[in-house]
Protein backbone atom coordinates (compact mmCIF):
# COMPACT_ATOMS: atom_id res chain seq x y z
CA UNK A 1 0.00 0.00 0.00
CA UNK A 2 2.37 3.22 -1.19
CA UNK A 3 -0.30 5.47 -0.16
CA UNK A 4 -0.22 4.60 2.81
CA UNK A 5 3.72 3.26 3.33
CA UNK A 6 6.62 4.98 1.50
CA UNK A 7 9.10 3.05 0.09
CA UNK A 8 11.47 4.16 3.21
CA UNK A 9 9.05 3.95 5.93
CA UNK A 10 8.74 0.43 4.76
CA UNK A 11 12.18 -0.23 5.18
CA UNK A 12 12.47 0.64 8.06
CA UNK A 13 9.41 -1.22 9.40
CA UNK A 14 11.19 -4.36 8.39
CA UNK A 15 14.58 -3.37 10.32
CA UNK A 16 12.27 -3.17 13.42
CA UNK A 17 10.78 -6.58 13.08
CA UNK A 18 14.58 -7.58 12.30
CA UNK A 19 15.59 -5.73 15.46
CA UNK A 20 12.51 -7.03 17.28
CA UNK A 21 13.75 -10.55 16.57
CA UNK A 22 17.30 -10.35 17.57
CA UNK A 23 16.61 -8.88 20.94
CA UNK A 24 14.32 -11.56 21.75
CA UNK A 25 16.57 -14.26 20.87
CA UNK A 26 19.57 -12.05 22.77
CA UNK A 27 16.80 -12.08 25.53
CA UNK A 28 16.14 -15.72 25.24
CA UNK A 29 19.85 -17.16 25.38
CA UNK A 30 21.64 -14.65 28.27
CA UNK A 31 18.56 -14.69 30.22
CA UNK A 32 16.49 -18.34 30.19
CA UNK A 33 16.99 -21.63 31.42
CA UNK A 34 14.52 -24.08 31.08
CA UNK A 35 14.41 -27.87 31.35
CA UNK A 36 12.88 -30.37 28.93
CA UNK A 37 11.08 -33.04 29.03
CA UNK A 38 9.70 -34.45 26.21
CA UNK A 39 6.87 -36.31 26.34
CA UNK A 40 7.36 -39.55 23.99
CA UNK A 41 5.23 -42.04 22.87
CA UNK A 42 4.43 -45.20 24.55
CA UNK A 43 5.72 -47.34 21.57
CA UNK A 44 9.15 -45.26 22.24
CA UNK A 45 12.43 -46.76 23.07
CA UNK A 46 13.41 -44.32 25.51
CA UNK A 47 13.41 -42.40 28.48
CA UNK A 48 12.27 -39.30 29.42
CA UNK A 49 15.62 -37.49 30.66
CA UNK A 50 15.47 -33.83 31.57
CA UNK A 51 17.00 -31.70 28.50
CA UNK A 52 18.81 -28.60 29.81
CA UNK A 53 17.85 -25.52 27.42
CA UNK A 54 20.16 -22.21 27.63
CA UNK A 55 22.12 -20.31 26.31
CA UNK A 56 23.21 -21.27 22.20
CA UNK A 57 21.33 -24.66 23.07
CA UNK A 58 17.83 -22.47 23.33
CA UNK A 59 18.32 -21.77 19.66
CA UNK A 60 18.40 -25.33 18.93
CA UNK A 61 14.55 -25.72 19.01
CA UNK A 62 13.02 -25.42 15.28
CA UNK A 63 10.99 -22.69 16.55
CA UNK A 64 14.14 -20.96 16.91
CA UNK A 65 15.46 -21.59 13.59
CA UNK A 66 11.93 -20.37 12.53
CA UNK A 67 12.55 -17.17 14.07
CA UNK A 68 15.97 -16.15 13.35
CA UNK A 69 15.26 -17.01 9.67
CA UNK A 70 12.52 -15.01 9.82
CA UNK A 71 15.11 -12.11 11.48
CA UNK A 72 17.58 -12.87 8.47
CA UNK A 73 14.66 -12.12 6.18
CA UNK A 74 13.05 -8.94 7.01
CA UNK A 75 16.76 -7.70 8.08
CA UNK A 76 17.90 -8.18 4.60
CA UNK A 77 15.06 -7.40 2.89
CA UNK A 78 14.41 -4.30 5.31
CA UNK A 79 18.28 -2.96 4.53
CA UNK A 80 17.96 -3.53 0.76
CA UNK A 81 14.64 -1.68 0.63
CA UNK A 82 16.64 1.49 2.42
CA UNK A 83 19.36 1.06 -0.03
CA UNK A 84 17.08 1.23 -2.85
CA UNK A 85 15.18 4.07 -1.55
CA UNK A 86 18.62 6.05 -1.01
CA UNK A 87 19.75 5.43 -5.15
CA UNK A 88 16.27 6.44 -5.95
CA UNK A 89 16.23 9.52 -4.08
CA UNK A 90 20.06 10.34 -4.97
CA UNK A 91 19.63 9.65 -8.93
CA UNK A 92 17.46 9.94 -11.74
CA UNK A 93 16.03 6.37 -11.59
CA UNK A 94 12.15 5.61 -12.06
CA UNK A 95 11.44 2.77 -10.05
CA UNK A 96 8.53 2.09 -12.66
CA UNK A 97 10.03 2.81 -16.06
CA UNK A 98 13.93 1.94 -15.13
CA UNK A 99 14.11 -0.54 -12.31
CA UNK A 100 15.64 -3.27 -14.55
CA UNK A 101 18.24 0.04 -15.70
CA UNK A 102 19.27 0.03 -12.02
CA UNK A 103 19.48 -3.41 -11.43
CA UNK A 104 21.99 -4.18 -14.02
CA UNK A 105 23.83 -1.15 -13.01
CA UNK A 106 24.20 -2.86 -9.38
CA UNK A 107 25.24 -6.37 -10.00
CA UNK A 108 25.21 -7.41 -6.27
CA UNK A 109 21.73 -6.16 -6.08
CA UNK A 110 20.22 -9.17 -8.44
CA UNK A 111 21.73 -11.11 -5.29
CA UNK A 112 20.02 -9.12 -2.75
CA UNK A 113 16.78 -9.64 -4.47
CA UNK A 114 17.11 -13.32 -4.73
CA UNK A 115 17.76 -13.42 -1.07
CA UNK A 116 15.11 -11.27 0.38
CA UNK A 117 12.84 -13.98 -2.33
CA UNK A 118 14.28 -17.20 -0.98
CA UNK A 119 14.36 -16.63 2.54
CA UNK A 120 11.15 -15.51 3.08
CA UNK A 121 9.82 -18.06 0.67
CA UNK A 122 11.20 -20.04 3.59
CA UNK A 123 10.76 -18.76 6.46
CA UNK A 124 7.04 -17.36 5.39
CA UNK A 125 5.91 -21.36 5.44
CA UNK A 126 8.08 -22.68 8.26
CA UNK A 127 6.60 -19.85 10.43
CA UNK A 128 3.03 -21.08 9.85
CA UNK A 129 4.09 -24.77 9.99
CA UNK A 130 5.44 -23.86 13.47
CA UNK A 131 2.40 -21.89 14.70
CA UNK A 132 0.11 -24.52 13.30
CA UNK A 133 1.93 -27.55 14.88
CA UNK A 134 2.29 -25.36 18.49
CA UNK A 135 -1.25 -24.77 18.44
CA UNK A 136 -2.60 -28.16 16.83
CA UNK A 137 -0.30 -30.88 17.92
CA UNK A 138 2.51 -29.57 20.75
CA UNK A 139 0.19 -27.91 22.73
CA UNK A 140 -2.34 -30.49 23.45
CA UNK A 141 0.44 -33.10 23.96
CA UNK A 142 1.55 -30.85 26.59
CA UNK A 143 -1.88 -30.36 28.34
CA UNK A 144 -1.56 -34.61 28.33
CA UNK A 145 1.85 -34.50 30.18
CA UNK A 146 4.26 -32.78 31.55
CA UNK A 147 2.27 -29.52 31.26
CA UNK A 148 1.78 -26.03 29.02
CA UNK A 149 4.21 -23.92 31.36
CA UNK A 150 7.69 -23.92 29.01
CA UNK A 151 5.27 -22.96 25.96
CA UNK A 152 3.50 -20.18 28.06
CA UNK A 153 6.74 -18.34 28.75
CA UNK A 154 6.63 -14.64 27.07
CA UNK A 155 9.42 -14.81 24.88
CA UNK A 156 8.22 -18.49 23.35
CA UNK A 157 4.67 -16.84 22.74
CA UNK A 158 5.76 -14.33 20.63
CA UNK A 159 8.13 -16.74 18.90
CA UNK A 160 4.97 -18.79 18.27
CA UNK A 161 2.81 -16.25 17.24
CA UNK A 162 4.34 -12.81 16.53
CA UNK A 163 6.49 -14.85 13.79
CA UNK A 164 2.88 -15.92 11.61
CA UNK A 165 1.36 -12.67 12.54
CA UNK A 166 4.62 -10.71 10.57
CA UNK A 167 4.64 -13.15 8.08
CA UNK A 168 0.86 -12.37 7.31
CA UNK A 169 1.60 -8.62 7.49
CA UNK A 170 4.76 -8.64 5.15
CA UNK A 171 2.76 -10.73 2.69
CA UNK A 172 -0.69 -8.81 2.84
CA UNK A 173 0.12 -5.04 4.56
CA UNK A 174 3.49 -4.61 3.84
CA UNK A 175 5.91 -4.92 0.84
CA UNK A 176 4.05 -8.29 -0.36
CA UNK A 177 7.20 -10.24 -1.34
CA UNK A 178 6.09 -12.97 -3.51
CA UNK A 179 6.20 -16.40 -2.76
CA UNK A 180 6.60 -18.61 -6.18
CA UNK A 181 5.68 -21.89 -7.18
CA UNK A 182 8.97 -22.44 -9.16
CA UNK A 183 10.97 -22.58 -5.94
CA UNK A 184 8.43 -25.06 -3.74
CA UNK A 185 11.27 -27.42 -2.70
CA UNK A 186 13.03 -24.49 -0.75
CA UNK A 187 10.90 -24.88 2.59
CA UNK A 188 11.08 -28.60 2.42
CA UNK A 189 14.50 -29.05 2.41
CA UNK A 190 14.95 -26.22 5.01
CA UNK A 191 12.89 -28.76 7.06
CA UNK A 192 15.16 -31.68 5.95
CA UNK A 193 18.18 -29.49 7.19
CA UNK A 194 16.79 -29.29 11.00
CA UNK A 195 15.88 -33.32 10.89
CA UNK A 196 19.11 -33.90 10.30
CA UNK A 197 20.82 -31.48 12.62
CA UNK A 198 18.06 -33.07 15.34
CA UNK A 199 19.19 -36.83 14.41
CA UNK A 200 23.34 -35.12 14.54
CA UNK A 201 22.97 -33.75 18.08
CA UNK A 202 20.40 -36.75 19.55
CA UNK A 203 23.62 -38.07 21.67
CA UNK A 204 24.68 -34.50 22.75
CA UNK A 205 21.55 -33.04 25.25
CA UNK A 206 22.58 -35.07 28.40
CA UNK A 207 25.49 -35.80 30.03
CA UNK A 208 25.34 -39.70 29.98
CA UNK A 209 25.15 -39.26 26.21
CA UNK A 210 21.82 -40.95 26.04
CA UNK A 211 19.67 -40.89 22.95
CA UNK A 212 17.18 -37.45 23.60
CA UNK A 213 15.09 -35.50 20.41
CA UNK A 214 13.99 -32.11 20.97
CA UNK A 215 10.11 -33.39 19.66
CA UNK A 216 8.58 -36.66 20.35
CA UNK A 217 8.00 -37.31 16.20
CA UNK A 218 11.48 -37.20 15.68
CA UNK A 219 12.03 -40.29 18.09
CA UNK A 220 14.16 -43.01 15.70
CA UNK A 221 13.26 -45.86 17.90
CA UNK A 222 9.73 -45.81 16.41
CA UNK A 223 10.76 -47.05 13.10
CA UNK A 224 8.03 -46.39 10.67
CA UNK A 225 5.66 -44.07 12.77
CA UNK A 226 8.95 -41.87 12.86
CA UNK A 227 9.12 -41.89 9.06
CA UNK A 228 5.43 -41.07 8.78
CA UNK A 229 5.23 -38.49 10.78
CA UNK A 230 8.25 -36.76 9.44
CA UNK A 231 6.47 -37.47 6.02
CA UNK A 232 3.14 -35.91 6.99
CA UNK A 233 5.52 -32.39 8.39
CA UNK A 234 6.87 -32.26 4.90
CA UNK A 235 3.75 -32.45 2.95
CA UNK A 236 1.96 -30.00 5.49
CA UNK A 237 4.79 -27.79 5.23
CA UNK A 238 4.64 -27.91 1.23
CA UNK A 239 1.12 -27.35 1.54
CA UNK A 240 1.32 -24.17 3.42
CA UNK A 241 4.20 -23.23 1.05
CA UNK A 242 1.11 -23.70 -1.47
CA UNK A 243 -1.70 -21.58 0.66
CA UNK A 244 0.87 -18.68 0.89
CA UNK A 245 1.19 -18.55 -2.85
CA UNK A 246 -2.55 -19.16 -2.82
CA UNK A 247 -2.96 -16.15 -0.14
CA UNK A 248 -0.53 -14.17 -2.60
CA UNK A 249 -2.80 -14.03 -5.61
CA UNK A 250 -5.48 -13.19 -3.73
CA UNK A 251 -4.72 -10.36 -2.37
CA UNK A 252 -2.83 -9.52 -5.67
CA UNK A 253 -6.26 -9.90 -7.19
CA UNK A 254 -7.83 -7.70 -4.70
CA UNK A 255 -4.80 -5.21 -4.42
CA UNK A 256 -5.54 -1.94 -3.16
CA UNK A 257 -8.54 -2.91 -1.00
CA UNK A 258 -7.09 -2.51 2.73
CA UNK A 259 -10.25 -3.73 4.29
CA UNK A 260 -10.12 -7.57 2.28
CA UNK A 261 -6.33 -7.26 3.08
CA UNK A 262 -6.95 -6.81 6.66
CA UNK A 263 -9.60 -9.40 6.94
CA UNK A 264 -7.59 -11.83 5.29
CA UNK A 265 -4.66 -11.16 7.52
CA UNK A 266 -6.57 -11.64 11.07
CA UNK A 267 -8.84 -14.30 9.97
CA UNK A 268 -5.64 -16.48 9.30
CA UNK A 269 -3.75 -15.51 12.33
CA UNK A 270 -6.56 -16.33 14.41
CA UNK A 271 -6.54 -20.02 13.31
CA UNK A 272 -2.85 -20.34 14.33
CA UNK A 273 -2.41 -18.20 16.93
CA UNK A 274 -2.58 -19.69 20.39
CA UNK A 275 -1.81 -17.94 24.05
CA UNK A 276 -3.64 -19.95 26.86
CA UNK A 277 -4.85 -23.02 27.66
Amino acid sequence: FPTFISRQNLGWIRVIFATFILCTTIYTMTTQKNVLRVNYLKASKLRSLPIEIKGIKGQAMFTSWSWNLLGLSFAVSGLLTLYVDTIMKNNTYSIDEDKEKMIESLPFMKIGLRMCVILFEISAPVSMLVSAVVRYALWPKALKGNGTDTLKRPDILLQHNANIVMSLVECGLLGGLKIRFIDMAVAPLFGIAYILFAWGMKHRWVESGEPQFLYFFLDTTLGKTTSIAILALEIVLLFFYVFFVIVDDILEYFAGTLIIHLAVVGTIASLLCRFRD
